[in-house]
């Protein structure tokens, strides 16, 4: 039993309060598990059912600190993830509706937290019971600290950070429409990063155990660098196109998986006539990539998988938008089981055939090839439901680094993304909302059940053999007629039954 008389402590971070099991701060920090697990605990009040918060600090009973020690301990052999990319510090304030020129009002919620694409998802990543390690670069200043400080809280591993002295680390300032549902943000980059900072030894260690390696699309350069070294030690690689940057089409041609916003398809493929043909021309450009995620806003996710030529056996032609909107229909057909919590079950994303797609036209059909097209739907919130919308692609593309990490099938993959995005909004800002492994149902972990055929319905029961019955001994005799009785009070019953068993 743990046992402890070390009074509940306030902390301040700038995220929400974080575990304590009566440990030190520094003792936190190094466990690799993070202290997400680890919000401050009072383990003196194991003996009392459910939570409750007090002080800014989160009391749990013995049930759930159990969790959270058995999650910290599988965190331990745990898959690697290393994202290389942005973290910053996130300026947020919520008003009721967006300001027009030279106007002034009020906010209605105003929150600090960490930010920035790479370090949102890596902390979806760690929350959801991975170990993930950041590449970035920042400054020594208070933000950069702090920065880190939230990072390691959740269990990120932030060895590999570069700090350049005396400047200043990347902030954004967002805006929250309430009424429109939209945020705004102004975006302030932190120190340039040279390939230079980034030797060939750096890079190895940074490898080293990786199960998979990320890059949201920024600092590109050193992300080119790093991305040649996975291709060349079999590390799989998932890149991030959100928008338009240098040398961006270069990193996503290295990737294995690419996941994009709804924008980034028509934004580089400024000529293709519509979304659908867009996608498609864009991964038709994209050879190596074996599966193209775009993301759709409130309806969803789209996938495009690449199918090996053994595996084209019927083969239709049809174009993405028909085939989106049949898929998406099959999937808003499907009732899914009433949920106990906040946020519904996700409904199944529905699977294509093998498919040639025409949006784009014959060329783009013959150099694409045959893929198979899925569609996750997005889980549907009530409107006073949604607080804020920022980083929820974050979060949906820290899933799906879940998922290929741990081997899980991309459909359900994207089915993960999408009850972690939808939990996500919930709450302010980027990170708050997003769940631990603890509060994930097991549902959305597992895959669609196969319908089970019993293949012995239709056979005969067997029939089962009856043995000899054994002579009874001398012993047995007398505990069956009562003469012999234990010491232990039922025992001779508990006797006679097992001897009965025997014959």
């Amino acid at each position: 039993r743990l046992r402890s008389d070390r009074p509940v402590a306030s902390m301040q971070s700038l995220r929400a309060p974080t575990l304590a099991l009566g440990v030190s701060e520094g003792a936190k920090r190094r466990a690799v598990a993070g202290t997400r697990l680890a919000r401050p605990v009072s383990l003196r009040h194991h003996h009392r059912r459910g939570a409750l918060i007090r002080d800014n600090a989160f009391v749990a009973d013995a049930d759930q600190a159990q969790r959270w020690i058995d999650a910290w301990k599988a965190r331990l052999n745990a898959p690697r993830v290393v994202g290389v990319g942005s973290a910053g510090v996130d300026y947020l304030a919520s008003i009721a509706a967006f300001p027009k020129p030279d106007q002034k009002l009020r906010t209605d919620a105003f929150e600090t937290q960490g930010g920035g694409n790479c370090g949102n998802a890596l902390t979806a990543v760690a929350r959801l019971g991975l170990r993930p390690s950041i590449l970035t670069k920042l400054s020594d200043d208070g933000a950069g600290k702090a920065i880190l400080d939230e990072l390691r809280d959740d269990g990120v591993d932030t060895a590999h950070v570069v700090i350049e002295p005396g400047k200043s680390s990347p902030f954004t300032y967002i805006i929250v429409d309430r009424e429109g549902s939209t945020r705004t943000c102004i975006h302030t980059p932190g120190p340039e990063f040279a390939p230079k900072e980034m030797p060939a030894a750096a890079i190895d260690r940074l490898l080293d155990g990786a199960s998979l390696c990320y890059f949201d699309g920024r600092l590109t350069e050193v992300a080119i660098e790093v991305a040649k070294v996975a291709k060349a030690r079999g590390v799989p690689v998932l890149v991030e196109g959100e928008r338009l940057r240098d040398n961006l089409p270069t990193l996503l041609a290295m990737g294995d998986y690419v996941c994009t916003s709804a924008n980034y398809p028509q934004d580089s493929n400024p000529d293709a006539e519509g979304f659908e043909a867009a996608m498609v021309a864009m991964a038709s450009k994209l050879p190596g990539a074996k599966a193209i995620v775009t993301t759709l806003g409130s309806r969803g996710a789209v996938c495009l998988r690449r199918v090996d030529a053994k595996e084209s056996k019927e083969v239709k032609t049809e174009s993405l938008a028909d085939v989106i909107a049949r898929l998406e229909k099959d999937a808003s057909s499907v009732v899914m089981p009433p949920s106990f919590g906040s946020v519904p079950i996700p409904a199944w994303p529905t699977v294509s055939g093998l498919v040639t797609l025409t949006d784009a036209g014959d060329d783009v059909m013959k150099a694409l090839g045959p893929v198979e097209v899925t569609f996750a739907p997005a889980v549907k919130l009530q409107k006073s439901a949604v607080v804020d919308t920022t980083g929820a692609g974050d979060s949906f593309i820290g899933s799906m680094c879940y998922g290929v990490a741990t081997g899980m099938e991309l459909k359900d993959a994207m089915r993960l993304g999408a009850y972690v995005a939808a939990r996500k909004c919930g709450a302010l800002g980027a990170r708050p909302g997003l769940p631990d492994m603890t509060e994930v149902p097991a549902t959305v972990f597992q895959g669609k059940d196969e319908p089970k055929v019993n293949k012995t319905a239709s056979k005969p029961p067997a029939t089962r053999k009856v043995k000899a019955p054994r002579e009874m001994s001398d012993l047995d005799k007398e505990f069956a007629d009562g003469t012999r009785k234990s010491v232990v009070p039922g025992l001779s019953k508990w006797m006679l039954k097992l001897g009965r068993r025997y014959q």
